[in-house]
């Protein structure tokens, strides 16, 4: 598992290091540099002191004396600063107790040198007077000017040690203290009920966390929803299914009672009717079911409405035969871009709608054709019914799940045509209704994109609208084409 505390840490660590170690070389190479500077600023400064206070017309012994030996002052510095005073480069005049008795630079030449004398090597600046005659050489040690550089160096990285350990505490301390959020939140969520889909709280977290928070609280809203929807399907399916199988428990029942082969006969008739609709009912319900799930096919082909029609309507011609009811076409070519089989869903349930509610001797007329509206081409699904028809202010709500309209003697399940509502929006079909044939009954219209040219077309995304209209006109005359004539009547 990478964790985004332990990256940030390691890249910070690593960079601060990197700066650390760059910046210590820096001031170790500075060190050096001015400590060589400061000691020999020192060593230039005593020889040029010393030797102007020596008095120019100060009697010089003519023979070697016993050198001088000074006291030290109890300075650091004294107990290892030496020099000499030589005469004529020949005569040691002065020299300090730590000052070796042959001279420090052999030559006499001004400047500065580190030569090795006595074993040791020094550092060494020689000078002398406008005459030649006095020379001045003051040295050190190389080994204490060595010293106090490895001593400063010591106290300079103990002191960039101290400051990384102190920032990288710090900056431990503000990566934890950033995530705390995070890690706040996880443990929320491991607190939570199985089914607690509440939005994450974004306020708390940083800001570059909100779009990812805002993503997720997306998903959460979308398995809310499709939770809900099981929860509201499987109560919705055990409502509706409670009543085909109380019928079908009550009719087997009298058939099981029924004394005469004609009672029975009959008893038998009624369940098997009543086993008829709760097949329809299932299969409605697991439609919705996929729906619900998402199970949308996103792959389209291009299809011609007219032959989907045709093919629909040759399973309801028994049906229609049975009940007396009429289906007349008027139907022309016309391709859309669309999942075959949903759009078979949809004109299932507008034929069983519209046949359910027409009674014996009625008429259901299926108008499919390309027509203009609004100035954009357009594909119409027309399914028209001469029935009782269905109330203005119920044309909204019948495409609601469940719902049914008052006072109808058929009985449906209210699920057809809010199935079709869904196929429809899938597809991005709009959805009209107004009054059916003859200005009686009821009468739906879809409006479909007209099919891309040549290729299979993406499905688009408007949703489909059901909605109230003005009573239905027909924008084209309900002549027969020769491909459907064959159909009418059925």
């Amino acid at each position: 598992m990478k964790s985004l505390q332990g990256r940030l840490l390691l890249v910070v660590g690593i960079t601060i290091f990197l700066c650390w170690a760059g910046a210590l070389t820096a001031l170790a190479m500075y060190l050096s540099h001015s400590n060589s500077s400061v000691w020999d600023d020192k060593l230039r400064a005593i020889a040029t002191r010393m030797l102007i206070t020596i008095p120019t017309k100060a009697t010089l012994p003519k023979q070697e004396t016993p050198a001088l030996q000074l006291r030290g002052n109890g300075r650091a510095d004294s107990e290892t600063l030496a020099f000499q005073v030589w005469l004529d480069q020949s005569r040691l005049l002065v020299r300090t107790p730590q000052a070796p008795a042959t001279p420090f630079k052999a030559d006499f030449a001004d400047g500065f040198a580190s030569p090795d004398v006595g074993g040791q090597r020094w550092r060494v600046y020689s000078v002398s007077d406008s005459t030649g005659k006095v020379h001045v050489q003051v040295g050190n040690l190389h080994s204490v000017i060595d010293a106090q550089l490895r001593h400063s160096a010591f106290v300079a990285l103990a002191l960039a040690t101290l400051l990384l350990a102190l920032v990288g505490a710090g900056i431990w301390w503000a990566v934890r203290r950033a995530l705390a959020p995070v890690v706040a939140l996880q443990a929320s969520l491991r607190r939570r009920h199985h089914f607690d889909l509440t939005p994450l709280p974004a306020a708390p977290l940083p800001t570059e966390l909100h779009p990812l928070v805002d993503a997720f609280n997306h998903v959460l809203q979308q398995l809310d929803q499709a939770v809900e929807g099981e929860r509201r399907f499987i109560g919705d399916a055990a409502h509706e299914l409670r009543t085909p199988l109380a019928a079908l428990q009550a009719q087997a029942q009298v058939a099981l009672q029924a004394r005469s082969s004609a009672d029975k006969d009959a008893a038998l008739v009624k369940l098997l009717a009543v086993a008829q609709r709760s097949t329809r009912l299932s299969e409605q319900l697991l439609d919705l079911a996929r729906l619900d799930a998402g199970q949308h096919a996103a792959h389209q082909s291009q299809a011609d409405l007219s032959e989907l029609v045709l093919h629909v309507v040759r399973e309801f011609d028994v049906q229609a035969q049975q009940q007396q009811r009429s289906i007349v076409l008027a139907t022309a070519s016309c391709s859309i871009d669309c999942n075959v089989d949903e759009i078979g869903i949809l004109l299932r349930n507008l034929l069983d709608n519209a046949l359910r509610y027409t009674g014996p001797g009625g008429r259901v007329r299926i108008h499919c054709a390309q027509l203009a509206v609004q100035g954009r081409e357009q594909v119409l699904l027309e399914v028209a019914d001469d029935g009782p028809g269905v109330p203005p202010d119920e044309h909204q709500a019948i495409f609601q799940r469940f719902h049914r309209v008052a006072g109808n003697r058929a009985r449906g399940s209210g699920i057809g045509l809010s199935l079709v509502a869904g196929i429809a929006q899938l597809h991005g079909a709009r959805i009209e209704t107004g009054p059916g044939l003859d200005g009686r009954g009821f009468g739906v219209r879809v409006l479909f994109p007209v099919a891309a040219a040549g290729a299979p077309g993406d499905a688009p995304g408007a949703p489909a609208a059901a909605h109230s209209t003005p009573p239905i006109t027909p924008a084209i005359t309900p002549a027969m084409t020769p491909a459907c004539q064959s159909n009418q009547g059925l």
